[in-house]
């Protein structure tokens, strides 16, 4: 089987005629909002399960999602740069289960499978192919990171065999949908879905509507003095590199070389600063970097942990040794103990994972109102003293630092102002004092991280669904409260990374954007759903 063409990505069973009311033909069993990872992974598995637990008669099934690349998401799909790596090692991305699947399809199908990556010639990633060709020829993926969309294309396939295999058993017919929801009413007794184009009627509804939006930074397009601004570069990151192409383009090769900030210090920004390094002209014009983030730091080198490595934890197992501890003082060891690794001389790499077991250890020791404290604040916190890249992203920073084309600045971005015509001035908060770059930007790029709360995001979804009462937030504000089940309504269910802030089964959750975490929930909530849908009378419809 070929690469997958644009069509492949299309949503199949569409329709064009907008709704005023519903009809039969709009009433589902079960709708999901949003067509990412993690309504793939429950979608596999719900389908799966019902070969063991038929339904009566066979479940109509609605998968609504605005873009057409259902069942890939903005991370895996259309919408990422053909060359954008995953951020772990493919053997840190998956559980062992998944990770053979995965591995084994490309065993089968790498022939074709990097024809993409190797279609845009870059000088970053032909250097890539250059080093691990024969690793992929030997099938010795574990080790690499690995071109994000080719995950995402087998993630499609698999999903896409999943529905036609319910469908021809007469399990369940899944229809695809390409629309955006804008509302989502009732629950008495079914959910009325009130998208752009039409209206749906579910008896339950599974939301999975992937990250938090993205803060607003910046306004839209270009601004006087030809500025490119690019406040969510992630919605389509290859429309986003042609702009920042033409841009530097037009600047003749004589002229003082093009400034290009980015706004943040995390993932995405190792991941654009990639991207835009793979430009040839780029590197031809010697565009120079800024990274603006609070702590003028960017996420550190993640490999292997050196063999042999005598790290310990000792902060934290020393608090495992209490009979119960604070939400504040599992940060603070935790915080103390990476200090500690450093001054020591351990990378991240060797200091990850007796830091994450020493956490772990010590969670039962919190009270509920702890533990949620812990998922819905601390545990976000000693996010941020944990970032990592893979060393392909982290080898392009240091080259840009040794040319002197790129510099870190710790601050708070605060906008932007006119420069003359020469860019935009971009203004930014040190500690309270009000700073400015030294140099004027000529494409600014909003890759910091989403809204601290859901309510901050509104106008959105989500936040209208936290302020009619269909559900709540966590305490913290930055996820939607759920019991054990995964629903935070009857018949309301949530998935992904809007789980964060939670405590489920006793075990807080506050990072979501893990496919590994967000395969192993969505694989229990797929056949929960499977026996209440094929088991339990649904409302009236």
């Amino acid at each position: 089987m070929g690469p997958m063409t644009q069509q492949a990505f299309a949503p199949f069973g569409a329709r064009g005629i907008p709704a005023r009311g519903t009809a039969e033909s709009d009433t589902y069993d079960l709708a999901f909002v949003g067509a990412g990872a993690s309504t793939a992974y429950v979608l596999i598995s719900l389908l799966t399960s019902l070969a063991d637990t038929p339904p009566a008669a066979p479940l109509r099934i609605g998968v609504v999602e605005r873009a057409p690349d259902a069942f890939s998401g903005i991370a895996y799909g259309g919408r990422a740069a053909r060359t954008a790596l995953l951020i772990t090692p493919l053997r840190d991305f998956l559980p062992p289960g998944e990770l053979r699947l995965f591995t084994d399809w490309l065993a089968e199908n790498k022939r074709w499978a990097f024809g993409e990556f190797l279609a845009a010639e870059g000088p970053v990633s032909a250097r890539w192919w250059v080093r691990h060709r024969a690793a992929v020829e030997s099938n010795a993926f574990d080790d690499l990171f690995l071109p994000r969309y080719i995950f995402g294309d087998y993630l499609v396939r698999r999903t896409r065999r999943a529905i036609a295999a319910a469908a021809d058993a007469g399990l369940a017919t899944t229809e695809v949908i390409q629309d955006d929801v804008r509302s989502i009413e009732g629950g008495r007794p079914d959910y009325l879905l009130r998208c752009r184009d039409r209206v749906l009627r579910a008896g339950r509804v599974v939301l999975a509507t992937g990250s938090s939006p993205v803060r607003p930074r910046l306004p839209a397009g270009e601004v006087e003095g030809g500025a490119v601004l690019l406040d969510s570069p992630f919605e389509g990151m290859d429309a986003a590199l042609d702009r920042i192409e033409r841009l530097v383009t037009r600047r003749a090769a004589g002229q003082e070389p093009p400034h290009i900030l980015l706004i943040g210090g995390n993932a995405s920004t190792m991941d654009m600063l990639y991207q835009v390094a793979d430009i040839p002209v780029v590197a031809a014009r010697r565009a120079r970097f800024t990274v603006l983030s609070p702590r003028g730091e960017l996420p550190e080198l993640m490999d292997r942990p050196r063999p042999g490595s005598a790290f310990r934890a000792e902060l934290l197992q020393a608090l495992a040794d209490q009979e119960s501890v604070r939400a504040a003082a599992v940060y603070e060891a935790a915080v103390g103990d990476l200090a500690r690794g450093r001054d020591a001389g351990y990378s991240v790499a060797d200091t990850l994972k007796p830091i994450s077991d020493g956490v772990v250890a010590v969670l039962p020791r919190l009270s509920s109102e702890e533990a949620l404290e812990f998922a819905g604040h601390w545990g976000v916190e000693l996010g941020r003293h944990q970032r990592r890249a893979g060393w392909e992203y982290c080898e392009v920073v240091d080259e840009l630092v040794a040319q002197g084309r790129l510099t870190a600045v710790a601050g708070s971005f605060v906008g932007l102002g006119d420069a003359d015509g020469r860019g935009v001035r971009v203004r930014f908060d040190r500690d309270g004092v009000a700073h400015e770059l030294d140099r004027p930007a000529d494409v600014v790029i909003n890759c910091g991280g989403p809204a601290p709360t859901l309510q901050d995001t509104a106008p959105s979804l989500v936040a209208d669904l936290i302020s009619s009462g269909v559900c709540r937030a966590t305490p913290y504000g930055g996820g939607i409260a759920v019991d054990a089940s995964l629903s935070a309504a009857p018949g309301f269910f949530v998935m992904g990374p809007l789980l964060a802030g939670n405590v489920i089964n006793g075990s807080p959750v506050w990072h979501m954007e893990h496919c590994g975490r967000i395969s192993a929930f969505g694989s229990s909530l797929g056949p929960r759903l499977a026996r209440s849908l094929a088991t339990e009378p649904l409302p009236a419809g």
